[in-house]
């Protein structure tokens, strides 16, 4: 289910899309939206800012949205940068393997954007690294000496390490 707001701004894209590709006449905003990544949408579409042709970020692979996978980087494409975003920032794009994010908007096979950092504030969207090996992207909330990974599915359970044993690697953007 869209929000009024996404719904707004998808039907601004069809209409943008419209006006430079041929889509079919009955192309809906769900159409629309289901082909493109919600960080990417998040990420600042609109009618001042259009995406810039110059920037460029790296798609490293997968990230878990679900079950940890373990941390491989190898970039695998490019996608362009929102100009919204700072273009000194360090920034590197994941492709979504899973469901546990999607109350979040974050849907299996998304690319979300990622800045990199190794901290981030309670309640962000980040690419946790746990054990040195396996990396997912969960909600973090951080209490005393305890480090909770929230998903954001009620049919996944909130995951509790000790703080030795995750690294932020990224913040969703």
């Amino acid at each position: 289910m869209l929000t009024k707001k996404q719904k707004n701004l998808l039907l601004f894209i069809n209409k943008k899309l419209r006006s430079f590709i041929k889509l079919p006449e009955t192309a809906s905003a769900n159409d629309i939206y289901n082909n493109f990544s919600p960080s990417v949408i998040k990420g600042g579409l609109d009618e001042e800012k259009p995406l810039s042709d110059d920037a460029e970020v790296p798609v490293l692979g997968k990230i878990a949205a679900g079950t940890p996978v373990e941390a491989i980087q190898n970039e695998v494409s490019r996608i362009p940068l929102p100009n919204n975003l700072e273009k000194n920032g360090d920034y590197f794009g994941l492709k979504v393997q899973g469901d546990s994010m999607i109350e979040a908007g974050i849907h299996e096979g998304d690319t979300v954007i990622i800045k990199r950092t190794d901290t981030a504030d309670n309640g962000k969207i980040v690419v946790a690294l746990i054990d040195e090996h396996e990396a997912m992207l969960k909600r973090i909330r951080k209490k005393g000496k305890v480090v909770a990974l929230e998903s954001a599915n009620k049919n996944y359970e909130t995951k509790i390490f000790g703080p030795d044993r995750v690294k932020v690697q990224g913040v969703l953007v």
